[in-house]
Order: C-alpha cells, then sequence, then structure tokens
C-alpha cells in the first residue's frame, strides 16, 4: 500500500533587504490552511506541486509555475521587496515511517530548476542536517534512471508505477504526474473536471482511464494492457499478413499464373496453391508446368542439321502453327468480348451502388427527421420520398397496392441487404475481369511466341539449304530460359508458403492468448470496488447537500469511471455548485475504496479552495466531518475567516494552521 504524508513545507526566498519565510508543519488527518484570500495561500499551497516535480498540473514546468513573488518581487506592508533566490522545503513521509526532505529551487543563479535535492531524513522537523542526493526532473530518463528524481519518488512510495498503451502502438509507462489530479486539486482547473489533466498526455491512450484504474488498483488495468498487446499484435500479424499476400499475387502476375486458396486475413488452415496455362490454354499446376516444361527440352534434339535436312519439317510446322495461330486469334477475341462485358456489367453494378448508397442516406435522413417530428417545410415533412419525391404517407410504396407496403425501417433493411448483395456482386465481377484478363495476357504471349516461330521458320526457309539450321538451337535456349523463370518462381513462391506458416503459427499462438483472456472484463474483486465506488459516491453526495439529480440515477461509468445520469455526463445536468459537490464525492470515494478494499491511493488529499461557487457553509462542515472520519491526511486551503472554520469543526479533530490576514511570506526576523 502507497502512502504520501506531508510532514512540513518551508519557503525561502532572499531579497535585496533581506530574507523572507514562512513554514508549517502538518499532522495526520484533517489540516486546515487558513489564510485571507490574495497573501500567497495558493501559492503555499502549490509550492508542494513544485517541490514533488509535478508542477505540470499548473499548466507548466520549472519556476515559471509560481507566483512571481516568489520569482521577481514580493509586497510586504506596503513595501516592495526584489527577489535574489527563493526556494522551497518539503519533508515527506511513507508507510514505512521514513522521511525525506526536498529542496527545490525556484530563481537562483547557481543552482538549476531541474535539480532537487534530497536529504535522507526530517531535517525540516528536527533542525539537522541529514545525507543529501541529487536528483534531476523534467529531462528524458527522470521517471526511470536512478539519477531521476520520480524513479527515486515511486520507490519511495511504493509505487510500482505500470506501462500503459500509447498513441505510438508501443507501451509508456504510467508518470507520477498523471496520477495527482486524483487526490490533489488545485485551484485554477483543479475544480473544473473530475480529472484535469497535466499540461501533456504523455502519450498516452485513455489517460485519466488508466490513471484511475491504477489507484484503484484494479485488475482491468492488467486486462486492459494485455488487450491492448493483442490488438497490436494483431495489426502487426494482418499487416504483415496481407504484404506477403500481395508478394504472392505480384510474383504470380509476373508469370501469368492465378492463385487459388490465398486469404487475404490469416487462416490457420489455409493452403495456397499456384496454377499456370499450359500451351492448350488450360490451367495446371506450377510443379506441372515445370515438368512438361523440362520433357520438352530433353525432346528437343541435340543434332545440328541443316535447312535442306528439317525442310519438310519447317513447312509442316509452318501449317500447325499457321493453325494454331488462328484458333488463338480467336480465342484472344472470345476472352476480349468476356472482358468487355465484364468492365460494363461492373460500371452498371458501381452505378446501382452508388444509387443505394445514395438512397440509404435520403431515407436514413427522413427517418431521423420523422422520428424528431419535424414540422419544418420539408419534403420528408410533408410525407414525400426523399429519393423519388412522390406522396409516400410514411411508406415508400404506392398508396393503391393491396398489400401492405414497407415503412421506412424496412425501406432501410431492404436497402442496406440491396447494398450487401451488389458489393458481393461487385467484387465477383472484379475477380471475373482479373481472372480474364489474366487468360488474355497467357493467349497474347502464346500468340506472340508462335508468330515469332512462324516467321524464324519461314525465314530459315529462304536461307541457303546448305547451311545449318539453328532454329532448334534458339528454342532450346528459349525453353532453358523458360524453365528458369518457372523455378525461380517456384522457389520464390516456396519462400513465401514458409513465411505464411510462420504467421500461421503467430496467428494461432495470438488466438490461445484472446482465449485465455477472462471473459469477465472486470474480476470479482474489481467489481466489489466499482460497487463501493458507486455506493460511496452517492452516500457523500447526499452527505454534501447534492440536489440537481436524483441520487438513485447516477451510476460510475465501467469504462471511463467518471459520474454518469442516466448514460450521460453528469456535469451537464448539474449547477456549478452542486459540480464541486460532485468533485469533493469522487475524490473522497477514491481514497475510500482504496483504503478499504486495497489500492495505490497514496492517502494525501489536497483541495485548494473547495469552497468554490459561493458553496454553502453547512456543505462545507459535511465536507471537514467526511475528512476527518477518513483514515487519510488531508490539506484543505481555506479564506474562510477563523470563526467560520471553528464553528462547522468544533466535533471534529482538525489541525486548524491560521497564517493570518498578512502576506503569508514575513521577513525572517519577525
Amino acid at each position: 500500500m502507497a502512502q504520501l504524508k506531508i510532514d512540513a513545507l518551508k519557503l525561502n526566498v532572499v531579497t535585496d533587504q533581506g530574507k523572507f519565510e514562512t513554514f508549517t508543519a502538518f499532522s495526520d488527518g484533517l489540516n486546515i490552511v487558513r489564510a485571507k484570500n490574495s497573501t500567497g495561500k495558493s501559492s503555499f499551497v502549490n509550492s508542494i506541486l513544485y517541490a514533488l516535480g509535478v508542477e505540470e498540473l499548473l499548466g507548466g514546468t520549472n519556476g515559471k509555475t509560481m507566483k512571481p513573488v516568489l520569482r521577481e518581487e514580493l509586497t510586504y506592508r506596503g513595501s516592495v521587496y526584489k527577489v535574489l533566490e527563493s526556494n522551497v522545503e518539503l519533508q515527506i513521509s511513507n508507510k514505512h515511517k521514513k522521511n525525506i526532505t526536498m529542496r527545490r529551487w525556484i530563481t537562483s543563479t547557481s543552482r538549476e530548476e531541474k535539480l532537487i535535492e534530497v536529504e535522507l531524513g526530517p531535517s525540516l522537523t528536527e533542525g539537522r542536517k541529514f545525507r543529501k542526493q541529487d536528483f534531476y526532473v523534467h529531462l528524458p530518463g527522470a521517471a526511470q534512471n536512478d539519477a531521476g528524481f520520480h524513479s527515486f519518488l515511486a520507490d519511495f512510495l511504493g509505487w510500482e508505477l505500470p506501462l500503459v498503451p500509447s498513441f505510438e502502438g508501443k507501451e509508456r509507462l504510467l508518470y507520477i504526474q498523471t496520477l495527482f489530479p486524483l487526490f490533489f486539486v488545485e485551484q485554477i482547473k483543479g475544480w473544473s473536471s473530475f480529472y484535469a489533466q497535466p499540461i501533456t498526455n504523455y502519450g498516452i491512450r485513455e489517460l485519466s482511464t488508466r490513471a484511475i484504474e491504477f489507484i484503484l488498483g484494479l485488475d482491468v488495468l492488467n486486462n486492459s494492457k494485455q488487450k491492448e498487446e493483442l490488438r497490436v499484435e494483431r495489426a502487426l500479424i494482418l499487416q504483415e499478413w496481407l504484404t506477403l499476400v500481395n508478394n504472392i499475387r505480384e510474383k504470380a502476375n509476373m508469370i501469368g499464373a492465378k492463385v487459388e486458396g490465398l486469404s487475404e486475413k490469416p487462416e490457420l488452415l489455409s493452403a495456397f496453391e499456384i496454377f499456370v496455362y499450359d500451351d492448350n490454354q488450360k490451367l495446371i499446376t506450377l510443379t506441372e508446368r515445370i515438368s512438361e516444361r523440362l520433357y520438352e527440352l530433353t525432346e528437343k534434339s541435340t543434332v545440328v542439321r541443316s535447312i535442306k535436312d528439317v525442310e519438310k519439317e519447317h513447312e509442316e510446322r509452318i501449317n500447325n502453327i499457321e493453325n494454331r495461330v488462328l484458333a488463338l486469334q480467336s480465342e484472344a477475341n472470345s476472352v476480349r468480348q468476356e472482358i468487355n462485358s465484364g468492365v460494363i456489367n461492373k460500371r452498371t453494378l458501381e452505378e446501382n451502388l452508388a444509387q443505394l448508397q445514395q438512397d440509404l442516406k435520403s431515407n436514413q435522413d427522413a427517418k431521423r427527421l420523422i422520428d424528431l417530428g419535424s414540422d419544418k417545410n420539408l419534403y420528408i415533412a410533408q410525407g414525400i420520398c426523399p429519393t423519388c419525391n412522390q406522396k409516400i404517407h410514411e411508406t415508400l410504396l404506392p398508396q393503391d397496392i393491396e398489400f401492405q407496403p414497407m415503412t421506412l425501417d424496412e425501406n432501410i433493411k431492404y436497402i442496406k441487404d440491396q447494398l450487401a448483395t451488389l458489393k458481393f456482386a461487385l467484387n465477383q465481377s472484379d475477380n471475373f475481369v482479373n481472372e480474364r484478363n489474366k487468360r488474355l495476357n497467357a493467349i497474347t504471349e502464346a500468340l506472340e511466341e508462335e508468330r515469332r516461330r512462324l516467321r524464324s521458320l519461314k525465314l530459315e526457309l529462304r536461307e541457303d539449304p546448305r547451311m545449318l539450321s539453328n532454329l532448334d538451337i534458339e528454342e532450346t535456349l528459349n525453353l532453358k530460359w523458360k524453365i528458369k523463370e518457372l523455378r525461380e518462381a517456384e522457389s520464390s513462391f516456396e519462400k513465401y508458403e514458409l513465411s505464411l506458416n510462420s504467421l500461421k503459427n503467430q496467428w494461432e499462438e495470438y488466438l490461445k492468448k484472446v482465449k485465455k483472456i477472462p471473459e469477465e472484463f472486470f474480476s470479482k474483486l474489481d467489481k466489489t470496488k466499482l460497487e463501493t465506488f458507486e455506493k460511496k459516491f452517492r452516500y457523500y453526495l447526499d452527505q454534501f447537500g447534492y440536489s440537481s439529480t436524483p441520487l438513485n440515477e447516477i451510476s460510475i461509468s465501467h469504462d471511463k469511471y467518471t459520474p454518469m445520469v442516466r448514460g450521460f455526463d453528469i456535469k451537464f445536468d448539474s449547477s456549478a455548485s452542486d459540480f464541486i459537490r460532485l468533485r469533493w464525492a469522487f475524490t473522497l470515494a477514491l481514497d475510500y475504496v482504496s483504503n478499504h478494499h486495497g489500492g495505490n491511493h497514496p492517502h494525501l488529499l489536497i483541495m485548494d479552495e473547495p469552497g468554490q461557487q459561493q458553496m454553502n457553509i453547512n456543505s462545507t462542515g459535511k465536507l471537514f466531518d467526511s475528512l476527518s472520519e477518513l483514515n487519510t491526511q488531508s490539506v484543505i486551503a481555506s479564506s474562510l475567516t477563523l470563526a467560520e472554520i471553528n464553528s462547522i469543526t468544533q466535533e471534529i479533530k482538525v489541525n486548524i494552521i491560521d497564517l493570518g490576514d498578512e502576506y503569508i511570506i514575513k521577513p525572517q526576523s519577525t
């Protein structure tokens, strides 16, 4: 269990006319720091954030977040003093009762603002020196490195900060700064929302949700992390799989092949096969085609003959090739007609799809307007069809039809069904055209090859019959090149298959991990914590006099863990003063749940001016009562008069720290 207790706070200011300071010691339980408005009360409280290196809650970093009184000049009893140097000292303790004292400079000529000096002991309350160690903040590594102050602080407080999903798809540390808005409510932005986000979200997805889950110690934080990891893993596998599929198809296109059984998404039982066209334009496997080519190669004569020896053979081949050219031309024309018909059909389907999409949009708009009770001078308000501009009387078919026409809801569903059918048909049309184009390419390639042979044969017959015939040699070389091309493709496909099999194994492991994640998003303990959170939140609202919304209609959402009313943000149903009560209740309920069911709350609550929006004094009294009942240290900065505070705290244990009505930072000699 983490714990952060404030033991003492001291501000030191060196001016051109002497030293100024203020010192306060805090006790366990409820502490009320009372001071008049505009006397430095907020500067005093905010310096706690500065000493802890979490001043990002104030809208910035380093010394500029502190008021000018600590950086430039201060006014005391009408006199103005120039600030030469200033720092803040904060003594804290943890659950093991160990004390440390931090010292951080606000302005200095020799000390950087990013340096925090730590004394390993209670130097403020005991008035003696301890061993010192220096750390840095607001630099890379401050949350992880040994010399980083927030790394040291997290360890001191007992926080094991988790890694959470980021917008980059990677994991990031849930930084200490992201937790403070849940138990430190500063005056400027702290009362405007349930989670006043620091100046940056550190690239963390759903930052407030992750912070609340950590403070409550929900098991779902780990489940969410696992789910996010699996989401990233799934996306990576899908992307790699699709890249491989595209590479396989691209390679297949290079050799005019057709790929069968290749899914665009991972499938454990899938297996793809490559088919190519043979000499008769029939699809056979790539392996079979290579075997055919190898057989052709062995059949080729290795003896070089004269043209006279092959003359008769050439004439027969010329006749056969001419017949084959005519057949291929006829087949090519037939396939072109099929492609043309497919393109026309595809264009028609696309036009119909566009029209149906427009019809769906028009009918959905019409339905929305009717559901809203539109009485404007619009077509649909007059019962006119938004698609055909005809009378519809709340239905979309002619009124003289005897059977019951479709309503708008039925028509919308019908159009969606038609759209699904059209999209399927369009996909099939694409596949048809693509396959026909591949076949046409194969026919065209074969046609060009036959024409080349025909030209070579005829040309060779015109040569001197006594010359040697080179045609056999040329065809043998050409055949060897084609075999090499097919074998290289086969080798590539084998490598792709190995990669796909590896991805299948990864996909199988991914599916196993998905199955292991509990079907119930929240564990039994998580449910108990959230039920207690909601119950205690309502209890506090009742105590504080919340009246904007019936309490039985208020719930805590199970996605963002913020209050809701009938599924909507409660802020919109609450008055300004009631929203302050909501903020009180939310802050106290978080601490209560962590106290009673375990969590990571530091059991420290700090509120600067909780009496916002002219809060009723009785409500403020109830807040003080509730704080005193918690097993938690609370520090409340208030501008109520001492008499008002005494009147509402008579029956509770409280440490009232009255800083008076003058400026709280006073000359050292006073």
